[in-house]
């Protein structure tokens, strides 16, 4: 009977010990393991031609920690060729300009802009506009007066846009374009700075409403694009309400979307010229109500033309003509989707008024 009784004592103990050493550990969890939030970059962004500039990367975590991780990101710059990246952190200034610096470690990325101008000069970037500060006034020439006689000058873009590298902390903007009061701005910094500057319409403002023949002509484009639309052929209403102009292409036959864009072109005149303005492919994918203006031409068997960029057309006649910067991409619609076939950067756009 003992020895039956001691029997069964030892089985339940040892199913007792047996099912303990399963159980989950319920116990407190040790601390998760630190994890990167946020990087921190340092280093001169301001260089001179020649110089060079060491940065550091610091990887800070989730618990405080902070690590210096320099030599172990990814380093890369962008933008164009003023700064060349020596690695680890280190950059070599080459040539007056401005990029960005960009480093990547983990899953994090961090970057920062870098000014090359001469020692004692700064960058001026900024915009001329009409006197109501709202019109941008296309391809004014902006000249700079200073004690050194430097020299330095720059056309602004299409869109009013300018940049200048080496200004001095004094310096004086001359601001000419034909149709325009010359305009003098007097500049005082200590930095790299924004300086917008309005300027006066004395010229009539030229009148470009009207119905127009248009002409895109793309012949220059390579050999993967088709023969027959390097020529295309449109009819368009142009209308103008003061500096605005709304270019609507009526024929042949265009895409639209729910804003009722597809077949439209916007912009401006001057008494230069007209500045026109489509935006790029991204509008023909979305199909919802934007409002960017787009042009996308509807063709036989699902193939669609998407023009786009901007041009700045002068006079001649009954005729307004120029270069389009920018391009056209040609899709093809397929129950997969739509597939790339060919696009081209180089063409010109001519209006011929019925």
């Amino acid at each position: 009977m003992r020895t039956h009784l001691s029997l069964r004592l030892l089985i339940v103990l040892t199913g007792v010990l047996a099912a303990s050493c399963h159980e989950p550990n319920n116990g407190p969890a040790g601390p998760s393991p630190a994890t990167v939030t946020s990087l921190e970059l340092t280093g001169l962004a301001t260089l001179a031609p020649g110089a060079t500039s060491e940065f550091t990367l610091i990887a800070v975590s989730n618990d405080g920690t902070r690590t210096n991780v320099t030599n172990t990101a990814q380093w890369s710059t962008r933008g164009s060729t003023s700064v060349t990246s020596l690695g680890q952190g280190r950059i070599r200034a080459v040539a007056i300009g401005d990029t960005f610096l960009d480093v990547r470690y983990l899953n994090r990325n961090a970057s920062r802009e870098i000014v090359v101008v001469p020692d004692g000069t700064f960058r001026v970037i900024g915009r001329i506009f009409e006197n109501d500060g709202v019109t941008p006034v296309a391809n004014a020439h902006i000249r700079v007066r200073d004690r050194e006689e430097s020299g330095l000058s720059t056309d602004a873009d299409t869109s009013g846009y300018y940049r200048l590298y080496g200004v001095r902390p004094e310096s004086e903007f001359v601001v000419t374009r034909p149709g325009y009061a010359e305009t003098e701005r007097r500049v005082t910094i200590d930095r790299h700075s924004i300086v917008n500057i309005a300027i006066e319409l004395t010229g009539p403002r030229l009148n470009a409403e009207g119905t127009y023949t248009v002409t895109f002509d793309w012949s220059s484009c390579g050999s993967a694009f088709r023969d027959d639309l390097r020529r295309r052929v449109y009819t368009a209403v142009v209308k103008q309400s003061g500096a605005q102009i709304e270019v609507r292409f009526t024929e042949p036959e265009f895409v639209h979307n729910t804003a009722n864009r597809g077949d439209l072109m916007e912009g401006r005149v001057d008494p230069n010229g007209v500045f026109l303005f489509a935006d790029d492919g991204y509008w023909y994918w979305y199909y919802g109500a934007a409002f960017a203006p787009f042009l996308t031409e509807l063709l036989p068997d699902s193939y669609r033309l998407i023009t786009w960029g901007t041009a700045f057309l002068s006079p001649s006649g009954n005729r307004f003509s120029g270069a389009m910067q920018g391009g056209n991409q040609l899709y093809r619609r397929t129950p997969q989707g739509d597939t790339f076939i060919a696009g081209c950067s180089t063409g010109n756009v001519s209006f011929e008024r019925r």
